[in-house]
């Protein structure tokens, strides 16, 4: 499996892309991967490259290459789907740009176009979607930090009852929920479940079943790396915090309040997350 690092991982879309719209795509200087509609939002360097990419897949579908699962996560040749061999599920997408559109059905009752992007950690959620799927998300929610193409911001993170995908169906998915977003990102959340293979040249998406969940290698719908970024992100911001209060004079009064209160909220939230780990039996070492 691929690193899963909240902070490196999750690229946000402006705004919903109509089939026809074209969907600009880059690269930062870490390797992460970004789709905009919004060309102002790509870097200005690279703004060029990301409109000659955005035409010539529109002109030229058959020009994108098909793309599957990291080797690690692959089984050996021959054997799709692990150790024993899984269901297989084929899906047609639809094409916006140079970028992959499906339906998606969330929690068995609502369903809305998701892009597929296997660079993103986690699904990620329209914040008018959860609500139509009756996902609860309050101050009390837990969050995450996502660095996206215009900063870090903090984010929901939930556990979603299931994820189809036409025929192929994941549970207890971790998924991040954004008011900043119109459509969402099939992240590997939802695809560390299968081996997939992607023919955008096609139209085509191919999903086979793994074994990871029955080999503990995925637990509580998240792999090992996904389970230790979310416990260090968190014990990183109580650090922060509380090295931020340390160097605040008693003068601060306000600034302390609110440092107190950030800290409390955070330590609240590292409970949450250790009970829900407590609640899928995921190793103490996987916390750490």
């Amino acid at each position: 499996m691929r690193s899963l690092r909240p902070l490196a991982c999750l690229a946000l879309l402006a705004a919903t892309a109509p089939a026809a719209a074209e969907i600009y795509r880059w690269t930062d200087a870490e390797g992460r991967v970004h789709f905009t509609e919004d060309l102002s939002r790509v870097p200005a360097d690279q703004r060029g490259a990301a409109r000659q990419g955005a035409g010539a897949a529109a002109a030229a579908p058959s020009r994108v290459q098909t793309y599957e699962s990291p080797p690690a996560a692959r089984a050996p040749a021959g054997r799709l789907g692990g150790a024993r061999a899984g269901r297989a599920h084929q899906v047609r997408v639809e094409r916006a740009g140079n970028a992959m559109v499906v339906p998606v059905r969330l929690n068995g009752n609502t369903v809305a176009p998701f892009l597929i992007d296997t660079g993103a950690s986690y699904v990620l959620v329209p914040a008018h979607v959860a609500k139509e799927a009756g996902i609860d998300v309050g101050p009390g929610t837990r969050t995450l930090p996502f660095t996206t193409a215009n900063g870090v911001v903090e984010q929901p993170v939930v556990t979603l009852d299931s994820v189809e995908l036409g025929t192929a169906r994941a549970e207890q998915v971790a998924a991040a929920i954004s008011d900043r977003v119109e459509i969402g990102l099939l992240g590997l959340s939802f695809f560390n479940r299968f081996t997939y293979q992607v023919d955008a040249a096609a139209g085509l998406v191919t999903l086979v079943e793994n074994d990871l969940a029955d080999s503990g290698q995925i637990v509580g719908g998240r792999s090992e790396a996904q389970w230790r970024g979310e416990f260090q992100a968190l014990r990183a911001r109580i650090a922060e915090v509380t090295a931020a209060r340390s160097r605040t004079t008693s003068a601060h009064g306000r600034r302390l309040d609110r440092l107190d209160g950030e800290e409390v909220a955070l330590e609240r939230q590292l409970e949450e997350l250790d009970a829900e780990a407590d609640q899928a039996n995921v190793p103490h070492d996987w916390r750490h």
